[in-house]
């Protein structure tokens, strides 16, 4: 629905909840109705979170007019462009600050560690933004609050080997029979933006590498129809996904893939690794990063150069590292030769995941840290 404030449109979506007297409310600012990695993460964080209080979501387009009513909490997703373009006081008018936000590189920027230090807590995503946050001289208290996926992501089977009631998506589907009429294994990579963070350049130059020594591969990139950057894979042989994908959908693709290939230079999780892992399925990332804390040894390469990650970033200043490419084409090329084995390291390794991973389990450490 849409509530006016001052004859302003605010876009505020109450989603369906149980009013509990007893809960209390919590303010809950995130892009809404922009589909980013922002945006899944707070979803998940909102949806788990509703059995501890009354969420009222609050798209960040039109926060910094928002008046709230007293003695409520308020949550800021990311923390430091939604503090940026705050105009009221926020400690006059809540409880309660807390922000979540990333680590794109090893540092950050002044103005990032003056913006963080304005709310009451912070949870960053990995043990790596922890140590990123506390020797970039914030001095807000830091919360370890990772990402993770639905519990369903360990629990159900190959969605395209076995019968399962739900809808999958026509190119999925297509995907997985030239798969099986090619014999050719899979590597995906998930390019929704910033292509050099992600390693995009890494991707192709080991990708033409791979494919000058054999044939038995297929790329396939999740993208989206507004990213240019694909166009420098055009003389290779790949398969462009561009479609919305559902969980069922996510999982999906997972199945279907045999590598799934995270080269990012930084970033505070890497989420699409982690569903990776969950589905048993090997990701390639670096041995340097916010992923190390969750991913298996084995499917880890070395890094070579130390890179700027974001130039001119306002928020993250410092630098992150490329993967090796020669011990990255090695790594593949071991895994697809020795794969049965490979894949009995990922199916072990997600079980082990679901422990700490996994987001009801994830919405009770948020809880803790909001009651602390």
């Amino acid at each position: 629905m849409v509530i006016y404030y001052n004859n302003l449109p605010m876009k505020v979506i109450v989603k369906p909840n149980r009013i509990q007297q007893n809960l209390k409310l919590l303010y809950y600012v995130y892009p809404v109705h922009v589909k980013s990695s922002f945006h899944l993460v707070a979803e998940k964080q909102v949806d788990h979170l509703r059995k501890y209080y009354n969420i009222v979501s609050i798209d960040e387009s039109g926060f910094s007019s928002f008046i709230p009513p007293k003695n409520a909490i308020l949550i800021l997703h990311p923390a430091m462009s939604n503090l940026q373009r705050a105009k009221q006081n926020l400690k006059e008018q809540y409880t309660q600050i807390i922000g979540f936000d990333v680590c794109d590189s090893d540092k950050l920027s002044d103005l990032a560690v003056s913006l963080i230090n304005k709310l009451d807590k912070v949870g960053v995503s990995s043990g790596y933004c922890v140590k990123v946050y506390k020797e970039s001289g914030v001095k807000t208290k830091i919360y370890h609050i990772p990402h993770g996926v639905d519990l369903e992501y360990y629990t159900k089977p190959n969605l395209l080997q076995t019968k399962q009631n739900v809808y999958l998506d026509p190119q999925l589907i297509n995907i997985y029979n030239y798969k099986k009429s090619s014999g050719k294994k899979i590597l995906l990579f998930w390019l929704w933006h910033s292509p050099d963070r992600k390693g995009f350049p890494e991707v192709i130059e080991v990708y033409k590498r791979l494919r000058e020594k054999r044939n038995d591969i297929i790329l396939v990139v999740k993208t989206t129809t507004y990213c240019k950057a694909i166009k420098q894979l055009n003389n290779l042989e790949l398969i462009k996904l561009t479609t919305w994908l559902d969980d069922n959908n996510k999982m999906a693709l997972y199945d279907l893939s045999d590598i799934t290939l995270n080269f990012s230079r930084g970033g505070g999780f890497e989420i699409n690794c982690l569903e990776s892992l969950a589905r048993g399925i090997p990701c390639i990332s670096s041995n340097t990063g916010s992923w190390v804390e969750y991913e298996h040894q084995s499917f880890l390469v070395k890094t070579d150069k130390k890179v700027i990650v974001l130039p001119n970033n306002g928020y993250h200043s410092g630098y992150g590292y490329t993967v090796n490419i020669e011990d990255t084409v090695a790594k593949i090329e071991n895994i697809l030769d020795h794969y049965n084995e490979y894949k009995a390291i990922a199916e072990e390794h997600r079980q082990k995941l679901k422990e700490n991973y996994e987001w009801g389990k994830i919405a009770e450490k948020i809880y803790k840290m909001i009651e602390e």
